[in-house]
């Protein structure tokens, strides 16, 4: 963000027409004192002074120019350091930016390195995490990375023991016997240096070293502020990589129960998983969106949580009774790790003629409440277990191929059809559907 030609012309013209306002009263009062001052006291033989009025007049003029030339000094000096700041915080809200935008944590490390480098000018870099009471360095740029990991510094020893055990930034700091040994050890030097630790939920879990700033300049406290933010969007994304593994955690442990709890006393064992690969499938070979496939394998998990609420599964419509996933749906809404499966639960036996227990129709069904919807019509009619099986694959093929059945969306029952097809004749050992010897826990798919 240089200034550019066009604007220092502007701002040499806009001083220059200050400096001449500014000097055409003085003008004005040299040629007044000269028609109503100057003659009668030279008349009177009062010669000095005139003079010394001429001269406060002239030593004013020249003051005026001076000062404006000292203005016009600092207005650029100021400018240059504005626009030098711009972009500073551009440099930085680019490097922020690249840090929040990062997925996978073990690439944290060396965009850390690699952005603070560029925004404070250091010609070396590393990071430490802490290990109980030594910090070891897990990345370097501009030095043996591996000679360096060979090497700990125990907690409160060196710039980076210090910066831990203070939860400190230590800037130019004078280096002690344990930096000048480690620098001969992995054979480097540090003529300048900007340490700061890394704070996650009150305690610090890692220090960002950056030594040498290019030039054999020193680290200013500018470096420090962008090192220091470098560091808090670090910490965010380490918090927020620790949420979202707890999050799944606890996630694949609910999920787990109640799968088991859906296998034991909902259904009949291996639907869950059955009706959760259908539907995977379905919705991969229909290219839905990621969070909408990730809705859907959660609505597939918890699909019959509404049976909880019915005193007796009636043999009727395959399914079960036709106000579970109202109910279930309702339960889901009151958890929030359940939310987003809710709306796909509550729609999944809606029929595409209007037929279901809502009386929804067409495409005022979730797309993924059709997938699902299909998913587990397929194995409730071929599932051994399950009161209503009793079908073979090629009967429901067959069925819902039918112009006649317009319970199901075309689109999902031609993706089904297709890979069901696909498997029938693309492997000479794979049986006919009637023949095959279906089991639960068996994919219907396979």
């Amino acid at each position: 963000m240089r200034q550019s030609d066009r604007e220092r012309r502007m701002l040499a013209r806009t001083q220059l027409l200050m400096v001449v306002v500014s000097l055409i009263p003085l003008g004005v009062l040299f040629y007044i004192s000269w028609q109503y001052v100057f003659r009668q006291l030279m008349t009177q033989g009062q010669d000095l002074a005139v003079y010394g009025i001429s001269t406060t007049l002239g030593l004013t003029a020249l003051v005026v120019i001076l000062g404006y030339i000292l203005v016009r000094r600092d207005t650029v000096r100021t400018i240059t350091a504005i626009q030098e700041g711009e972009q500073r915080l551009d440099q930085l809200y680019e490097a922020t930016g690249h840090l929040a935008a990062l997925r996978d944590p073990a690439a944290l490390h060396p965009a850390l390195l690699e952005v603070a480098c560029d925004v404070t000018s250091a010609e070396r870099a590393g990071l430490w995490l802490r290990d109980r009471d030594e910090m070891r360095l897990v990345r370097a740029r501009g030095m043996s990375e591996d000679r360096g990991r060979e090497i700990p510094l125990p907690l409160g020893q060196g710039l980076v023991g210090m910066a831990a055990a203070r939860a400190t930034t230590l800037r130019e700091e004078e280096l002690t016997d344990t930096d000048r040994s480690w620098d001969d050890r992995v054979v480097t030097r540090t003529h300048s240096s900007l340490v700061v630790p890394l704070e996650l939920r009150g305690d610090v879990v890692a220090v960002l070293d950056l030594r040498n700033k290019v030039g054999g300049k020193l680290f200013d406290p500018v470096d420090q502020q962008m090192a220091e933010g470098l560091a808090r969007q670090a910490t965010l994304f380490l918090q927020n990589a620790s949420f979202h593994e707890a999050e799944a955690t606890f996630e694949e442990a609910v999920a787990q129960l109640v799968h088991a709890v859906t296998d034991r006393y909902l259904a009949w064992p291996g639907h869950v998983d059955n009706v959760a690969a259908i539907a995977d499938k379905l919705a991969a070979k229909l290219d839905l969106a990621e969070d909408k496939r990730r809705a859907l394998r959660l609505a597939a998990l918890v699909h019959d949580i509404g049976l909880l609420d019915a005193s007796k599964v009636d043999i009727g419509p395959p399914g079960g009774p036709v106000d579970h996933p109202v109910k279930g749906a309702e339960r889901l809404e009151r958890m929030a790790l359940w939310a987003d499966a809710a709306p796909i639960v509550r729609t999944h036996h809606e029929q595409m003629d209007g037929h279901g227990p809502l009386g929804l129709r067409g495409f005022a069904i979730p797309m993924t409440a059709r997938i699902l919807a299909l998913a587990e019509y397929i194995d409730s009619v071929t599932n051994p277990g399950s009161p209503w099986g009793g079908k073979s694959l090629q009967d429901v093929v067959d069925e819902i191929s039918s112009d006649k059945d317009k319970r199901f969306d075309p689109t999902v029952v031609i993706a089904f059809v297709e890979d069901f097809m696909k498997a029938t004749d693309s492997s000479e050992d794979v049986k006919a559907p009637e023949e095959r010897e279906f089991k639960p826990g068996d994919d219907p798919w396979a």
